[in-house]
Formats: C-alpha cells, structure tokens, sequence
C-alpha cells in the first residue's frame, strides 16, 4: 500500500508528464470525532474524515493551485490533465514559481513530539463522560448562578500530511489534537444573557487541563459579569487578560506580512531595526518547541525554520516576507510563517499587576472590531472588570478601545508570567498605560 508521501509523489510526476513545468502537491489524510454535550443530552457527535489532494502548478510562465478529494488514481489523472489546461488559459505571473531549493537545506534534526499515540484508543464513551462531566462540574459549583444553558464539548483528531515539490523538497508532517471546552449562559436581571467559557487545547491528551479548572473558569467568568454596568469615558491603565491579548497582537503583528509591505498597506514599512514598540517587549518565534501548538520543521514555502526573535525590546528584528512576496519585492525572504512564541516574562501573575496598578481597568474579553494595518488605528469593544485600590470590583460592558495599535504597545509597560498555554501565540498578562477608552 502506498503512503501519502509515494503519492505526492506520483501526483507531482504525473502533473509534469502532462505539461507542468513544476509542481508542488500535498496530499493529507485525518480523522477527528467532537462529542458536544448540552443541558443534560447528548445534542450532537460529529466525526470527521478527511482526504485530499492539493497541486500548484506552475505552467510556461502561468500559476493555479487546486485540489480534489477523490484520490482514485485514474480520477487523480482526470483532475491534473483538466488542471493543466486550465492554468494554460491564465495571465502570466513571473514571479510565481519554485523556492531556490538551497533554502530547502539546513532542516532540523529535532522530535517534535506532536502525535499521541493514546488518540487511537479513545472511544466514544470516553468522549461523551467527559463532556457530561464537564456539565456536572459546572452546575455543582454553581450555587445561585442563574443560568439558563451548558454546552460541552470534547474534541479529538489525527492527521497526516506528505508534500512534494519537483526541485527536491519532500516532507511528511504528522499530529494530534485534543480539546475540551465548555460553555454557560446566565440570565441578568436587566434580561442580558452573558456568558462565560473556557477551554483547553493540547497535542498530548495527558497535558490537558483537569475538567474542574475548565468548569471552574467558564463559571467564574459568567458570574463576574453579572450586573454590568457603564465605565466613565477616559484614559485608563488596562490590565489585559492573556488571552485577549492575541487580539491586540494580531494587529500588532499583521503589518509585517510580505503582502502588507508589497501592497503598501503597512505602517512598519521601513521601520526595520527601529523601536516600534515598548522595550518590555520581547517575542522570539520558536518552531522547536516539543509538542507546541505551532511547531514545525519548515514553513509553507518548505524553508528550514529556525527560531528568530520578531521583537526584541521593542525593536523590530525582522518582517516575515515569504518566497513570493520576497520575489516580488525584490528582496529575501526571511518566512512568512510564525510557529509558538517565547514572550520575555515578567515575574508576576495576573493578580500581582492588578494590585500594582492599583486603580484601571482589567480587560477580559474583546468583541468585534477592527483595525488598519496601514495607519495603525483600532477600534474594538471590550469588557471587563474595574480596578480599586488593586483589586478587581464591578464589572462593565460596552466600552469602546480606540486609538493606535502602534502607540497601544509602547504603552506597555508591564509583562506576567502566566503565558497562555493553549494557544501558540503564549500571551501573558498585560499591561498598558494612558488608553483611551469610551463608555458613558
């Protein structure tokens, strides 16, 4: 029986027999089952099974990626001979085609660790006492919380990948993923409906939170909106919640993308080597990292990853320009991928930088908004809770964070040292000083 990786294979010598300068494909199989448990029921199980086939075709000059999920081989020679034609009918783009393979070079010799072996045995059963047991944690501890619905939901998957490109790179990528989450929505007196959440995501099922912390957050976190009130329009020193911060980061970092800087839709356009940003921040991208969410041996054009800071005390160390953009540009490419990040931490935890701050705001929740890569400007509503003499009181809602993303992060003026462990991205509790915010 042949792997996925014999199979890319063939496919990327099929698609140049039949006229395809070069080619790069990737084949993927995986298999995943989410049980989601509500209100006392079972309310869906959904399984997953996957298979496909991906090509970019680069033919005289003209580029076209596809896929297909038939894997037949003669279907797979139906889909490549209709691919081709149809890239023939294309613009020309010059500078679509294959990386310099020297950049294929240098792969790390590093185990990643990213598939469980356990994924295999997990059964149904498992599944569904786990997202029942979530429900049953949650309302146990509830006491007079008002709530109106649970939601639970356990998920698991597997998956394979094999990726050829016709000038020498070969790959095979294999991993696991296992989550659990749970959901509440509680009544207000004033009819609002908030709720509160929480979850755990992990590559190895043995390293996922325990389901009473899960529980035990998502409660917490309804409870403390309850009675939300307004917040007086003004500046304020924000704490925010490691896992609102990607939200602020995400903008943050989204202007150092090839595209941005090639479109002229970037403000860190020239900006490299200089201070973009407050010197607590420090942010190292890390592909190695044993069982992180975002490890990899190379990135989407199959270069060699290698760890790299992106920020170093504020400075801008690199853009993240991968091998068409840098083409395009006429520049190098320096990987358009990011993988885990490595924050320089500080040395307390979220409820250390409360009681330092003394009087702001703890933002727990971002909801909606937008930003503009360009000029920096973001607008995005948020939630929280208001700080008192260093300590969390009421909360409030519908408040509004305008200003620069740019300005927002030399703002920054404090760091924890609780990085998110369920997000690749390992944000900490943050800091910023002098934000405008917009309530009553």
């Amino acid at each position: 029986m042949s792997t996925l990786l014999d199979q890319a294979n063939e496919a990327a010598k099929l698609a140049q027999s039949l006229g395809a300068d070069e080619a790069r494909v990737g084949v993927s199989r995986s298999r995943g089952v989410e049980v989601e448990w509500r209100d006392g029921r079972l309310e869906r199980v959904q399984e997953r099974t996957r298979r496909g086939l991906s090509v970019e075709l680069f033919v005289d000059g003209r580029y076209a990626a596809m896929s297909t999920n038939d894997l037949r081989p003669e279907a797979v020679r139906g889909f490549l001979t209709e691919a081709v034609a149809m890239t023939r009918l294309l613009e020309p783009d010059p500078h679509r085609c294959l990386p310099d393979p020297a950049m294929y070079a240098g792969r790390a010799e590093v185990d990643l660790d990213l598939s469980d072996p356990t994924q295999a045995s997990v059964t149904s059963e498992s599944r569904r006492a786990a997202a029942e047991q979530l429900e049953t944690l949650l309302r146990a501890g509830a006491g007079d919380l008002p709530i109106v619905s649970v939601t639970s939901s356990v998920d698991d998957d597997s998956g394979e990948s094999a990726r050829v490109h016709t000038n020498g790179f070969e790959g095979v990528r294999t991993g696991t993923h296992f989550s659990r989450s749970v959901q509440v929505t509680v009544l207000d007196k004033d009819g609002r409906r908030p709720m509160g959440w929480a979850y755990t995501v992990r590559r190895h099922q043995a390293e996922l939170q325990v389901l009473e912390t899960i529980a035990r957050e998502a409660r917490e976190m309804a409870l403390r909106q309850l009675g939300s009130g307004k917040l007086a329009t003004g500046k304020y020193t924000l704490v925010v919640d490691r896992q609102s911060v990607p939200r602020l980061l995400g903008a943050f970092l989204g202007p150092l993308s090839g595209s941005a800087l090639q479109q002229k839709r970037s403000l860190w356009d020239g900006k490299l080597g200089e201070q973009i940003a407050s010197d607590k921040l420090t942010i190292v991208d890390d592909p190695f990292r044993v069982r992180g969410l975002g490890s990899a041996l190379w990135d989407g054009d199959g270069f060699a990853t290698k760890k790299r800071p992106i920020i170093e005390r504020g400075v801008l160390c690199t853009y993240l320009i991968d091998d068409y953009y840098a083409r395009k540009m006429g520049v190098a490419p320096t990987g358009g991928s990011t993988h885990n990040f490595d924050w320089v931490l500080g040395e307390k935890d979220a409820a250390g930088l409360v009681a330092d701050v003394g009087e702001g705001v703890y933002i727990d929740r971002f909801l909606g908004g937008n930003s503009n890569g360009t000029t920096g400007e973001i607008s995005l509503g948020c939630a929280g809770r208001v700080i008192r003499g260093g300590v969390l009181c009421e909360p409030v809602a519908e408040i509004n964070l305008a200003g620069n993303f740019g300005e927002i992060w030399r703002a920054l003026v404090g760091v924890g040292n609780d990085p998110d462990s369920n997000s690749s991205a390992g944000c900490p509790t943050c800091v910023f000083e002098g934000i405008q915010l917009s309530g009553t």
